[in-house]
């Protein structure tokens, strides 16, 4: 494995500022995810941790239908110890898991557990992965890429995604899978995908079958939080969200302290939506109670109040406070999560510390890159298995070309000679008139801008004459960036199952850091077993 810093591979100022502690943001957090911390997080959060019963009750009912693992069933049993915490990480439904980095939260967060439990005999961590049903953005879970293109489906969708039937991803994934040769792991591939999309599921049931069949031998126990007695734990704080709406205030100062960084989340005056007949409704406040936005249907407060207390299960927290319900129902100590995740979540540390619940601790999840031997050889031979990786394509080619050709040195010797000229003149034009200088200045500007052309004309002639090693550069660059995103942001982990199978999994799992964040690139064998 070859692990590379966050800070050189562009990742934001405030992710670079975060990992690096700094002072500026420590009021945003509490305590920093050091392998010694965990203990001390977690004697903080099960002295004060009241769901236990029903979270098992609820885990055990969702998890019963699928043939657990002996670690699956472990975990599910040390759950009802009160010694027991959890480490969560949370994604949306998307299909087949949608990128790369889906599986890398999950194992990242399964690892964790297990290092600290190799370490600690007091206290049993438990990985959690936490389903994104509520969602309700069907365009950003309906589809996935491999390195051929998109594969994606269509849906009636108006409510909560977790809802959506399978039936609708049947055409496009019996596409997929027909495009499959007849090797052991594509055959284990299309099984799977069967089982989990073909049997006339919702995409909630399909998405728990497709982890636990992927990733269940790790012990990964997956929960559904849009259930009525998971609910009925935040009656309490939903209230209190409807009635005193004191979230947004809260967000929003924060955001303006950290207006030096890009915000992620926003707050509104009420962060819950309310869910009937598959529509997930926005809630306003009126002057005579509540309004739902779309349907115009109304409550007077005593109703609104009345109908959270008997049914908890119609209320759902947007992206702001779904992470306080996480903490409520969950003994949990850490989130693992993506830049993205981990700036929201620390513009909600003062909202928290409203509704009296204790902030977990956050982890940036390392990231991947996953080589073929084939690509390895490639990328090693223009010394892209680094840092040097993260510049434009373009400007490595220019790099690489301006480094391959003497003509440039000539050239640059060149703009030296022609830059000393021109202090020449300008010593002679400070001796005589300003008009002079003037002309001095503007010829030195014409011929300084002269020069740039004859480099970028230059650069152009000699990238013709590098033809074959710039085609094999940008193979690479296509490989390791596609779409000019990072792989793990696209492509789905099919690609890389079908030449390696679950060994693929035993591969990211053994190059992930623990408690260390950083992007680790891994080496793949890749050979197709017939």
């Amino acid at each position: 494995m070859i692990k590379i810093d966050f800070e050189h591979t562009g990742v934001s100022a405030l992710i670079k500022d975060y990992l690096k502690q700094k002072e500026v943001l420590k009021p945003f957090y509490s305590l920093f995810p050091t392998e010694e911390n965990y203990a001390i997080q977690a004697d903080k959060k099960l002295k004060e941790y009241q769901h236990r019963d029903v979270l098992h009750s609820v885990l055990s009912q969702q998890m019963d239908r699928l043939e657990l693992s002996e670690k699956q069933q472990e975990n599910l049993a040390l759950l009802k110890d009160s010694n027991t915490a959890t480490v969560t990480t949370g994604h949306q439904l998307n299909l087949l898991t949608g990128p790369l980095y889906f599986i890398y939260k999950i194992l990242h967060v399964v690892k964790i557990c297990e290092d600290l439990n190799q370490k600690d005999s007091k206290i049993n961590y438990v990985p959690i992965y936490w389903m994104a049903t509520e969602d309700h953005d069907f365009d950003e879970i309906n589809h996935f890429y491999d390195y051929r293109g998109k594969v994606e489906y269509n849906a009636e969708n108006g409510g909560f995604v977790g809802d959506i039937s399978t039936k609708s991803t049947e055409e496009s994934l019996q596409k997929f899978i027909d495009s499959f040769g007849d090797s052991a792991f594509e055959n284990k591939l299309k099984e799977i995908i069967q089982t989990a999309y073909f049997q006339q599921h919702d995409l909630a049931t399909a998405t728990r079958i497709l982890v636990h069949e992927l990733l269940g031998d790790y012990g990964i126990l997956i929960l559904d939080a849009n259930d009525a007695e998971l609910k009925k734990c935040m009656i309490p704080y939903f209230e209190k969200e409807l009635f005193n709406n004191e979230a947004q205030n809260f967000v929003q100062q924060t955001n303006e302290a950290l207006s030096s960084y890009k915000n992620q989340a926003y707050a509104r005056e009420i962060n819950l939506f309310y869910l009937e007949n598959n529509q997930r409704e926005r809630i306003e406040k009126t002057a005579h109670g509540f309004t739902l936005v779309d349907s115009l249907k109304e409550f007077s407060p005593e109703e609104f109040k009345q109908e959270l207390h008997s049914h908890p299960e119609k209320f759902s927290p947007n992206v702001i406070l779904r992470p306080m319900y996480q903490e409520v129902i969950l003994p949990n100590v850490a989130y693992i999560g993506g830049g993205g995740e981990i700036a929201y979540w620390l513009q909600l540390k003062s909202a928290f510390e409203n509704y009296g619940i204790l902030f977990p601790m956050l982890v940036v999840r390392n990231s991947m890159l996953l080589v073929p031997n084939a690509y390895k050889h490639k990328a090693e031979k223009y010394d892209l298995l680094s840092e040097k990786m993260f510049v434009t394509a373009s400007s490595f080619k220019n790099k690489f070309t301006e480094h391959q050709s003497d003509l440039f040195k000539e050239l640059e010797d060149v703009k030296l000679s022609l830059e000393k000229n021109f202090e020449s003149l300008e010593e002679l034009a400070e001796k005589t008139t300003s008009s002079f200088g003037s002309m001095v200045e503007a010829q030195m500007k014409k011929q300084m801008k002269g020069y740039d052309s004859m480099h970028k004309r230059l650069l152009k002639a000699e990238k013709k004459r590098f033809e074959t090693e710039i085609k094999k550069i940008d193979e690479v660059y296509d490989f390791f960036f596609p779409r000019n995103n990072w792989q793990e942001r696209v492509i789905n982990f099919s690609e890389f199952y079908t030449k390696n199978g679950q060994d693929l999994f035993s591969k990211i799992y053994d190059g992930l850091d623990a408690f260390n964040s950083s992007f680790n690139i891994v080496i793949l064998d890749s050979i197709a077993k017939k």
